[in-house]
């Protein structure tokens, strides 16, 4: 059993928190009077919230495609989020924008720190069997 770098324990327990923002449910008790989002951010959301915590899971049990998943799935927080960083209806929608961009951001950097790296890639290499 390899044992997990604390940078990737942090990194998926902050994937599923950054995962959990995608859906609308926290955007409404957290701004229940902000106008609701157009329909595709609310579609975008559930398809990156649902695959971003199956990533997460991917992460805690050291999986090696979650590595490149991570970043992909991080990127496209990232690109999803940056217009209610500058677009939001009110300034706490801004803020919590700019602050998920930041969490998503710190998740790439933690998962590309070499220790996290080599333990992450050291999945890909084939088990030994006997024969």
């Amino acid at each position: 059993m390899r044992s997990r770098p604390q940078a990737v324990t942090i990194a998926a327990l902050l994937l599923v928190l950054l995962s959990l923002f995608n859906f609308p449910w926290p955007w409404l008790l957290l701004f229940p009077w902000a106008q609701p989002p157009p329909a595709i951010v609310i579609y975008t959301g559930f398809v990156l919230g649902v695959v971003g915590i199956v990533v997460a899971g991917g992460l805690w049990t050291m999986k090696a495609w979650s590595y490149r998943a991570t970043i992909v799935v991080c990127v496209l927080n990232l690109l999803a989020g940056a217009p209610g960083v500058f677009l939001g209806p009110t300034v706490g929608v801004r803020v919590l924008s700019a602050m998920l961009e930041v969490v998503a951001l710190l998740i790439i950097v933690l998962v590309v720190r070499p220790s996290s790296r080599r333990a992450l890639e050291a999945g890909q290499q084939p088990s030994s069997r006997v024969r």
